[in-house]
């Protein structure tokens, strides 16, 4: 068996309930135990910073280190389902080597001219995510109005888009002109929540209401658009960013309630996990369309772990443009 490794890996420094800032995590050596049998040692190339992780911290205390969707590199295989070279994207954590179940990791065939970061971006959790609320959650039709939340998010570029795709039409809400441009880059017609009027916007660009809204942030912008929906609209219930940094997210601020009944509404939470059974084909969908240029993900990059924790800390306060993801090894 080979010798241990010595890893870099990030450490929350405080109890996770207390609100995460820039100084939350310390990066520190360890030694990590070469491959148990039915393991891997996967030396990590990409990993996925998601506003998701926050509700994770919150019951941990110091020295806990974040779980992560990576991308990496087989360094040592306890398993004869893998080989050492081979790309594997897997459940890993905040560190530069990690050790995975063989049968936790699936190995990654990247689409030719496609990224390699997007295998923990568009088509990791966040693209799966997107792609099963539009098409098994929302269901778009062609020429109805559909508006996204958190759209230049990791989640809300590719929902955005693929609801495009779909023939209906998008607006996606985002907060700040920044974003407000990114969108215009992805082709997509965007509001920013922030300004006075963004409600108007809405309304002119929606007179006769909404026919569905794909959610990543509940909170007082999302209550003002499910105000809006015409009768049988829906939504697809995928995140609360408004909240995430909070011990508790307060309830839908809704006008009425009861306006679920008198307008047949319908409100489904979903998770991608529900439709795991599907990753393979959805991965496919989402490449096909990535190589056809119908889709892409702009990617907020940060070096290594040391940079993470404060890129964590900001995306949390919605201070990240794009999908947030750390590049460990280039």
């Amino acid at each position: 068996m080979a010798a241990s490794v010595t890893i870099l890996e990030a450490r929350l420094a405080h109890d996770g309930a207390e609100p995460i800032t820039a100084d939350s995590f310390d990066v520190v050596e360890r030694e990590l135990e070469d491959a148990a049998d039915g393991e891997l040692v996967v030396d990590v190339r990409y990993a996925s910073l998601d506003p998701s992780q926050r509700i994770r911290l919150r019951p941990e205390g110091p020295g806990f280190v974040p779980p992560a969707g990576i991308v990496g590199t087989v360094a040592r295989s306890a398993s004869d389902r893998f080989s050492v070279g081979d790309i594997v994207v897997a459940p890993g954590s905040w560190a530069t080597t990690v050790r995975v179940p063989a049968a936790a990791a699936e190995r990654y065939d990247a689409p030719e001219g496609v990224a390699l970061h997007h295998a923990v971006g568009l088509l990791g959790l966040t693209g799966l995510t997107a792609y099963f609320g539009v098409t098994r959650v929302l269901r778009p039709l062609a020429g109805e109005r559909i508006a996204v939340t958190g759209a230049f998010g990791g989640v809300g570029q590719v929902a955005a888009q693929l609801i495009a795709a779909s023939g209906a039409e998008v607006l996606g809400v985002a907060g700040g002109a920044e974003k407000v441009e990114g969108l215009r880059r992805l082709g997509v017609v965007g509001v920013d929540h922030r300004s006075a009027d963004w409600l108007d916007e809405v309304d002119r660009w929606a007179p006769d209401g909404l026919h569905g809204v794909f959610d990543n942030v509940w909170g007082a912008a999302s209550a003002r658009l499910v105000e809006r929906l015409r009768p049988l609209g829906r939504v697809a219930l995928c995140g609360q960013m408004s909240g995430i940094g909070a011990a508790v997210t307060e309830p839908l601020p809704l006008d009425n309630w009861f306006r679920l009944v008198t307008r047949s509404l319908t409100i489904q939470g979903f998770r991608a996990a529900d439709y795991a059974a599907e990753n393979a084909e959805a991965r496919r969908a989402l490449g096909d369309l990535v190589v056809s240029g119908a889709l892409d993900q702009e990617t907020h990059l940060v070096p290594g772990w040391a940079a993470a924790g404060p890129a964590f800390a900001e995306s949390l306060v919605g201070g990240i443009a794009g999908k947030l993801v750390v590049e460990v090894r280039s």
